[in-house]
């Protein structure tokens, strides 16, 4: 008497016993839906399975079930649990990629390493392989906080051909919705963090890194000039104007207060850290003026950039205008701020305001082309 075969099940699963996967995914189980995949071993192991298992107990902790379905991709939340289904198609898609991708790598390789053993056969290729589409799915703002150092060279070594490959009208909207984009998250970081209670030191940097796109009229930021002329002292950070020349940046908190009064005179005065600043920048100047020939061939020679180091002119950014309530307040403050000879005080509020008229002329200058 002939036995009948028994129906094979479609549906299953397998534990993950595989060494290759590690201790925090073994005991896992895989499941399967309209038939096993070929590929999945008894031990779990299957293409991408490590990952795939890796990132969803990432999101969803050990509070989901795997399913490899014949058709089915989705994610539905069931009985307290993440059930997240994978078609095989979309498996097969992932495991095509790596192979591309793996493909290019090796060619990549055995160029690189036969172009240094062979070199008389075998020419070095400064072009890597390229899969088209591959940056049109990676580019996010999102991977920004991400991006190592190699990638932000990578990027601004890349984006000046680029850009010159393009058309005039492309460069030219590319360059302005790139400033305005910038402008105005700038705008909105710049207003947050004037309401904080910040330290000097976090503002000091916050400005540094900053400086080039909250001031127009500079094309460099100078740090600390490390020069050695007797006593004399200079200062922590300097501009170079489009012109050629060196300003002075002395970096104060936005809650700095600006201005005391004077009961006997009936007039506003200096407040004391502002009075401090004048004088710090005055001799900061006075310093740069009577060592010019010196600062400028060691910025020649460390900066790369010849300037003209005549008299430069001081900017002092502290306080916010809003503490002055009164018409006196306003007058004095402008009164002081013309006798300063050479310096600058420029208010928080008055940075932000600069701004916010540059961000508004670009956004007409655009919307008129």
């Amino acid at each position: 008497m002939t036995k009948k075969k028994g129906r094979k099940n479609k549906n299953g699963h397998v534990t993950v016993r595989s060494k290759s996967y590690g201790k925090a995914l073994k005991g896992l189980q895989i499941y399967f839906e309209g038939g096993r995949p070929k590929s999945l071993k008894n031990d779990g192991s299957i293409t991408f399975g490590k990952h795939i298992l890796e990132k969803l107990k990432e999101k969803f902790g050990v509070n989901f079930k795997w399913i490899i379905t014949a058709d089915k991709t989705e994610i539905r939340y069931l009985r307290n649990k993440y059930v997240v289904r994978t078609a095989q198609k979309l498996l097969s898609s992932m495991d095509k990629e790596k192979w591309d991708r793996t493909s290019d790598i090796k060619h990549d390789i055995v160029d690189h390493f036969f172009a240094a053993a062979f070199p008389t056969h075998f020419a070095t290729s400064d072009t890597k392989p390229y899969i088209p589409g591959t940056l049109g799915k990676m580019l996010d703002s999102k991977i920004i906080p991400h991006i190592s150092n190699e990638d932000r060279q990578a990027l601004i070594d890349f984006i000046p051909p680029f850009i010159a490959s393009e058309s005039m009208s492309s460069i030219k909207s590319l360059d302005a919705q790139a400033q305005i984009t910038t402008m105005k998250g700038l705008v909105q970081d710049l207003e947050n963090a004037i309401q904080k209670k910040h330290q000097e030191a976090w503002w000091q940097k916050y400005i540094q890194k900053n400086i080039l796109l909250l001031q127009s009229g500079y094309i460099k930021a100078v740090g600390k000039i490390n020069v050695n002329v007797g006593n004399t002292k200079f200062p922590d950070f300097s501009l170079v104007t489009h012109d050629g020349y060196l300003d002075i940046l002395e970096i104060k908190k936005p809650d700095t207060q600006l201005l005391t009064f004077d009961k006997s005179r009936k007039n506003y005065y200096w407040n004391t850290e502002i009075a401090k600043a004048v004088i710090q920048v005055e001799n900061y100047i006075d310093s740069m003026s009577r060592n010019s020939d010196v600062l400028r061939s060691h910025l020649k020679d460390e900066e790369k950039i010849d300037l003209k180091i005549v008299r430069p002119r001081g900017v002092i950014l502290a306080g916010n205008a809003t503490e002055f309530k009164t018409q006196k307040q306003k007058d004095d403050f402008r009164l002081l701020s013309q006798g300063t000879h050479r310096i600058t005080v420029v208010t928080y509020d008055e940075l932000l305001l600069r701004l916010k008229n540059y961000l508004d002329i670009l956004e007409r200058h655009t919307r008129t082309k």
